[in-house]
């Protein structure tokens, strides 16, 4: 589902067995869920589920509104919006980073003008993590090799940073006995887009991308940039 449905933050279902049924829900911290009912005794939180799923907001359902996957999908960064052109790259992990990478326009047609082709990373990144990836790249931007962020954002749920743990508070995982994995929506606007390297013309350009490959590690380790 998360990978047919990109927009998708997070997900509801609904099993129903010997007449009990239970309520998931999942999304890229893992799955949690309620205790379960019985179908006859307990008929009332079931008819306020089915009311939820079919008058909620698409946001309170798991839908990003910040991703539109209309006749020409557009994927907004902070206040602008940049019309995708194809996916580069999709992890089909539900517990993790769930990483979504697009070769993004700021303009229909994006033609050849490298001012108007850019690369979204879509991303759920662990609040833990010493240092960000932004930060990385911005101690990394004197690197040829090295791409350049042009935008960084946190994406916004209900007027607030989307993170796993507004779907996973801390009283409700203590029911669990584990802790919720806390993850943040980061998307980064990165310059120049390249093709993926799957798509080369040719073995020497296959060759020139392992080259600078190594030549910004070299830099990396040899100057302690990070």
């Amino acid at each position: 589902m998360f990978d047919a449905q990109p927009n998708r933050a997070f997900s509801y279902s609904l099993s129903f067995h010997a007449g009990q049924y239970r309520l998931y829900m999942y999304d890229h911290a893992g799955g949690v869920y309620s205790r379960s009912y019985d179908l006859h005794e307990s008929p009332l939180p079931l008819l306020r589920i089915l009311c939820a799923t079919a008058f909620a907001p698409a946001s309170w359902l798991g839908m990003d509104d910040t991703f539109d996957c209309r006749l020409h999908p557009v994927i907004t960064v902070d206040a602008t919006q940049y019309f995708i052109i194809a996916k580069c790259f999709s992890s089909s992990v539900i517990r993790g980073r769930a990483t979504n990478v697009w070769f993004v326009a700021k303009s229909i047609p994006a033609g050849s003008d490298p001012n108007n082709i850019f690369v979204v990373k879509d991303s759920w990144v662990n609040v833990e993590r010493q240092l960000s990836e932004e930060q990385i790249l911005e101690a990394l931007k004197d690197v040829e090799c090295v791409p350049k962020v042009k935008e960084a954002w946190t994406v916004q749920w209900d007027g607030q940073d989307d993170s796993t743990s507004l779907r996973h508070p801390a009283a409700f995982m203590s029911h669990f006995q584990r802790p919720c994995d806390h993850r943040t929506r980061r998307r980064l606007v990165l310059t120049p887009a390249g093709r993926p390297i799957m798509h080369a013309a040719s073995p020497l350009e296959v060759v020139t991308c392992l080259l600078d490959l190594v030549i910004g590690k070299e830099f990396v380790f040899r100057f302690d940039v990070v």
